[in-house]
């Protein structure tokens, strides 16, 4: 039977976790995704788009030297199968380390894309909402044209900002945008053959200014569309800013209302590098995860 879990529901800009603290590492180990999707499932659990498991270096008492990771992240979806990155919950884990004592205001902390740097911007270990920045993982596996069977002569970008995602662009009315089928679009572009065998987060983007983007993701794992997705919110302003649609820094509204923050380094060769992601992370509420749920 699994131990008892700290744990706070938190979200990033609209985009919900269950956070737990980890000191054992239980999350690390094989056979924990049975444990994630009943922590997750709606109704019986949580309801949720991710777990994060965080296990802290060292203990709860032992400074950490600067520069060095103050805590481990490993991130599920809530169907159990564990992915490298989450922009929005690496923000959430960073303030629930912050607020632990785990990690100072400015920290480094490794997940399965690496290291990963953060700062929290506003807020305090008393508070409940704080403004989060995260460094994220440098761009991989650029792909500017690819063919979509589900968007045909629509341009699409792939490219991987800690976790793979196709970023497709419309010209559109802001209404039409907002009626677009996201869950059938984003299913089909998500399954889509130039994506296998893994396939693709599906991002739909509008250009809205000339430093500002609107953003419907399609996520793998949770495999419906999420009020919003960091991951993509990079891998969208990233895509925009090298075809010269948007500079940077570039305001990414998501879903749910709230607004994102994306800045990168645009080198000589028009290509953004060592790409940030500012915005907010809140808990919701905070406790401890029975061990009889499991049983």
């Amino acid at each position: 039977m699994p131990p008892s879990f700290e744990f706070a529901k938190m979200h990033g800009a609209g985009n919900d976790f269950v956070v737990v603290a980890d000191p054992d590492s239980f999350f690390w180990k094989q056979g924990a995704g049975e444990v994630v999707r009943s922590v997750c499932a709606p109704h019986t659990g949580l309801t949720s788009e991710g777990l994060i498991a965080l296990a802290p270096s060292g203990n709860d008492r032992s400074p950490i030297a600067p520069g060095e990771p103050s805590f481990s992240m490993v991130f599920f979806n809530p169907d159990g199968s564990r992915a490298s990155m989450c922009g929005n919950g690496a923000r959430c884990a960073a303030f629930f380390a912050f607020r632990k004592g785990w990690a100072g205001r400015e920290m480094q902390f490794l997940s399965d894309a690496g290291a990963i740097g953060a700062c929290i911007v506003e807020g305090d270990r008393s508070g409940g909402l704080a403004v989060v920045r995260v460094e994220a993982t440098e761009i991989r596996g650029r792909r500017t044209e690819t063919g979509v069977a589900a968007l045909p002569g629509r341009p699409v970008s792939f490219l991987d900002s800690g976790v793979p995602h196709a970023v497709a662009f419309f010209d559109t009315t802001e209404e039409e945008f907002a009626a677009m089928d996201i869950a059938a679009l984003g299913r089909a572009v998500r399954f889509d053959k130039a994506f296998a065998p893994d396939g693709a987060n599906a991002d739909f983007v509008r250009v809205t200014g000339a430093a500002s983007l609107a953003l419907r993701t399609y996520e793998r794992g949770v495999e419906a569309e999420t009020g919003a997705c960091g991951t993509g919110a990079i891998a969208a302003a990233v895509a925009a800013a090298e075809r010269g649609l948007v500079k940077l820094p570039c305001s990414v509204s998501v879903r749910s209302g709230a607004v994102l923050s994306v800045e990168a380094a645009v080198g000589a060769d028009g290509l953004c590098r060592a790409p940030s992601l500012t915005g907010p992370a809140q808990i919701v509420c905070e406790g401890r995860l029975d061990p009889g749920f499991f049983a």
